[in-house]
């Protein structure tokens, strides 16, 4: 298959620019051929119409084979899949509506400003982390947190989205920097001091690295409208024409992914506000960034070109086994007496960050839900169950801060006591 597909892409490479001339060419791709409706395993050069003719000019007919390729007729005219309503008074909420603290890729975020008098939605796709600094940032599409060309950096934003009941007041963070150019439609931004950002996507899971697309992959995206949808990679090495209105104009993007959805278990891979969508495979790798659509396909920016071109990379979820001979809280306690709890708040304090809320909402059946009070309830705690609900949550702990940074508890205010 394989060499199908490359042979497939340089025949495609040869004639493209000729097709996107035809009227009501909007892409071409290479993927799987259709007959009455339904997917073959054969590998076609695709042509994407805003609608196909019964009758056809000769002049504009598509070749039924190019090169020795199969040929296809698709419909499908893609735009950006943002949310845009005039700014009102009570704006009607869609779809997730939700306040994520702390924040998730595949929820509602937008900018906290107008633009001609709209307002606008789209989705926070997932976390990335800053080449230049190893800083954590949000990351979306252009058409998302930019909108037009009237940007600039530190443009706040917020989660939910002004459309989705979000105000001024849930501001999470500021546009860094954004690229529209012929592989990428994306931006990120910096998130706010205080806000907790982990490598999760709402529905899916810790996010575990990236991969390249394969053709007929199985795919899942959370987004902020029609939100945990499955579908499959339907096309490769697509060229499609996206007009994005205003200054911006209609826009050309090379080498994009397209999607079908899996109708066996949704209608619809993606609608309007799903733009910013990290697309996942069966591994939780991201392996693009959605941006477009139709009612039948979503067009996505491959990965491995919004990393290079924003100069990131997709951060996972951390997930390290704390060794136990260096967390042995039986040996660090065991002199401590209680009349020296400073010693204990010493060391609830280097939990906190970067693991806030350490003890919030603790498993069923955990030492700090038994009988007797839990942790934090004031003098009614004893100084065992603190000792007991630290224990029980450094043993579940699946992620923690790198070992450059990790405090040596072997030495300072915890030893020789």
């Amino acid at each position: 298959m394989e060499a199908k597909i490359e042979a497939a892409k340089q025949a495609k490479a040869d004639v493209e620019a000729e097709l996107l001339k035809i009227p009501g060419v909007n892409a071409v791709d290479i993927g799987y051929k259709y007959v009455d409706g339904k997917r073959t395993d054969e590998i076609a050069i695709r042509v994407h119409v805003k609608k196909k003719k019964k009758t056809v000019d000769p002049k504009e007919k598509i070749p039924e084979e190019i090169n020795g390729i199969k040929t296809d007729v698709i419909e499908g005219t893609y735009e950006p899949f943002v949310v845009a309503k005039k700014q009102v008074i009570n704006a009607e909420p869609e779809a997730d509506t939700l306040r994520y603290r702390p924040l998730k890729g595949g929820v509602s975020i937008g900018p906290d400003r107008s633009v001609g008098g709209s307002i606008f939605a789209g989705t926070l796709g997932c976390m990335v982390k800053d080449n230049a600094t190893g800083k954590v940032m949000m990351l979306s599409n252009f058409h998302v947190m930019c909108i037009d060309n009237t940007w600039h950096v530190g443009d706040q934003l917020d989660q939910p989205s002004l459309i989705d009941t979000g105000t001024h007041a849930d501001g999470v963070g500021t546009l860094a920097r954004a690229v529209l150019s012929n592989h990428v439609d994306g931006a990120i931004a910096n998130i706010n001091a205080g806000i907790t950002a982990p490598a999760t996507i709402a529905d899916i899971g810790n996010v575990n690295g990236t991969a390249t697309a394969v053709l007929g992959a199985a795919v899942r995206k959370r987004g902020r409208t029609t939100l945990l949808t499955y579908g499959f990679i339907d096309g490769l090495s697509g060229t499609v024409n996206i007009n994005y209105g205003g200054a911006i104009g209609t826009r050309t993007l090379q080498d994009q992914i397209t999607i079908r959805p899996d109708t066996t278990r949704n209608p619809m891979f993606s609608d309007h506000g799903d733009s910013g969508s990290a697309i996942v495979d069966s591994a939780n790798n991201v392996i693009a960034l959605l941006f477009a659509g139709s009612t039948t396909n979503t067009i996505a920016n491959p990965i491995a070109f919004v990393e290079a071109e924003l100069n990131v990379k997709v951060a996972k979820y951390l997930q390290v086994v704390v060794p136990k001979a260096r967390f042995d809280t039986k040996a660090i306690f065991k002199e401590v007496k209680h009349e020296k709890l400073e010693k204990l708040e010493i060391f609830e304090k280097l939990f906190e960050n970067p693991i806030p809320k350490l003890f919030e909402n603790p498993a069923p059946g955990s030492p700090i839900t038994g009988g007797g009070g839990g942790f934090g309830d004031g003098e009614s705690s004893s100084l065992e169950q603190r000792i007991a609900g630290l224990e029980y949550n450094l043993a579940t702990l699946t992620s923690f801060i790198g070992e450059a940074l990790r405090p040596d508890l072997s030495k300072g205010a915890l030893s020789n006591e």
